[in-house]
């Protein structure tokens, strides 16, 4: 009976311990860093936008739901307005100017918070020293960086008009993989292009898949 008894205990204790968890993991799921309340969520998945609050914790979306009985430092009331992911601009030339504005505010003020660069077949190069300078100047947005044909093909080529030789499609398609491991997105081209890169240039290693062909006059 004494040990039965003990066992009962046993059991109750353990159930107060786990109430009491509960109710501190509770607490502690009500408390953020920033609530934006009363916001319309549109999550980009295609569902039709809906009202809700948003809790953050750090830099992360923590939940989202209804959040009346939650506290944070910071709140904002979005009544009336969208809260939404960053949008992308897949085409910038934001590299001219984002030395003299890192905060980029021209595209964070209208919810760009991911800005693309090395389109219409010109980019930085190479790839990877001009990712460490936007780390080092702490700019605000995402940045994304495309290695341009134009410019794999000037550093090999330089500005004739003609078609690219075996030779030297091999170390243009060496100078495309050297940008992807350092971080290209993929290759860009312009479109039409001017004469100084028309001709073949590669989008990957190999020579066998190129950015562009060398286009007929007239």
């Amino acid at each position: 009976m004494k040990a039965r008894g003990l066992r009962r205990r046993r059991v109750w204790l353990v159930a107060v311990l786990l109430v009491a968890a509960w109710r501190l993991d509770a607490q502690d799921d009500l408390t953020f860093d920033l609530i934006i309340r009363g916001g319309r969520i549109v999550d980009g998945t295609g569902y039709p936008w809906f009202s809700a609050d948003l809790g953050v914790r750090g830099d992360r979306i923590a939940t989202i739901g209804d959040l009346a009985a939650a506290s944070a430092p910071h709140v904002i009331a979005a009544d009336g307005l969208v809260v939404a992911p960053g949008f992308i601009d897949p085409h910038t030339h934001a590299r001219r100017g984002i030395a003299r504005v890192p905060t980029a505010d021209n595209a964070l003020l209208q919810g760009v918070t991911t800005l693309t660069e090395g389109n219409d077949g010109s980019s930085p190069f190479p790839i990877g020293e001009h990712l460490r300078q936007m780390t080092e100047l702490a700019i605000s947005p995402n940045w994304a960086v495309y290695v341009g044909q134009g410019t794999i093909r000037s550093r090999i080529v330089g500005d004739e008009d003609r078609t690219a030789t075996p030779a030297e499609l091999s170390e243009m398609s060496a100078l495309v993989d050297q940008a992807m491991a350092e971080g290209a997105l993929g290759g860009c081209r312009a479109n039409p292009q001017p004469r100084h890169v028309r001709g073949s240039a590669p989008v990957r290693g190999g020579g066998d898949t190129r950015l562009g062909q060398r286009r007929p006059r007239g």
